[in-house]
């Protein structure tokens, strides 16, 4: 029996030992994959960003408005039992501000080249295409809103987009998203960088029963 305990006693070392040399290993091999990264011209791509044809961000490609206010949302990714197909159009129409009963969906044909990667697999659509959504959504909002500030000759900042309106909040007027689409169409897409995101307590959609 004491020659057992001893045995496990020396094992359990061993482990920890081999254990404690393999995490130190590790770390070593992340800092140098790091540095080799660091002087590449290009950072590493992770997600969606990683794969073929990677993400499309243009609102001109997934939305479009019909004078009478319809909006028409493109879905890229199958439906395969996730609910992407309702799912991934509601995030773009949440920061878009659009009243979800005037939105449709329709399905893209596969082109990766215009819609970016549509691989069906593995569960990730909305995981990979939460963000590139809503960003896709708060850009065509703002060229609506910059599009009716050009209409009644006021500063964008003063005008915002509220369930499928846009308001000129210091005098209350307002215009619907299908009075100013074909102008907003015409606007440069907004940079990522220039964006204002919803905070999560302003989400009609997103997250709701």
């Amino acid at each position: 029996m004491a020659k057992a305990a001893a045995m496990l006693q020396l094992s359990r070392r061993d482990f920890l030992g081999t254990t404690a040399a393999g995490v130190g290993g590790f770390s070593l091999a992340l800092g140098w994959h790091d540095r080799a990264f660091a002087q590449d011209k290009e950072p590493p791509k992770y997600g969606a960003y990683g794969m073929p044809h990677g993400v499309v961000e243009n609102p001109l490609v997934f939305v479009s408005i019909g004078a009478d206010g319809i909006v028409t949302i493109t879905c890229h990714r199958a439906e395969m039992g996730q609910g992407v197909r309702t799912g991934v159009p509601m995030i773009l129409a949440d920061e878009l501000e659009a009243d979800w009963s005037k939105v449709r969906v329709v399905q893209a044909p596969g082109d990766e080249a215009r819609y970016g990667n549509q691989d069906t697999d593995g569960s990730r659509t909305t995981r990979h295409f939460f963000m590139p959504m809503r960003r896709c959504g708060a850009a065509a909002r703002q060229m609506l809103e910059s599009a009716a500030a050009a209409r009644w000759g006021v500063p964008a900042a003063e005008v915002s987009a509220k369930n499928h309106q846009l308001i000129h909040k210091p005098s209350g007027r307002t215009i619907g998203f299908g009075e100013v689409a074909m102008d907003a169409a015409t606007l440069k897409v907004p940079a990522s960088a220039d964006l204002r995101l919803k905070k999560p307590a302003e989400f009609r959609y997103i997250g709701k029963g």
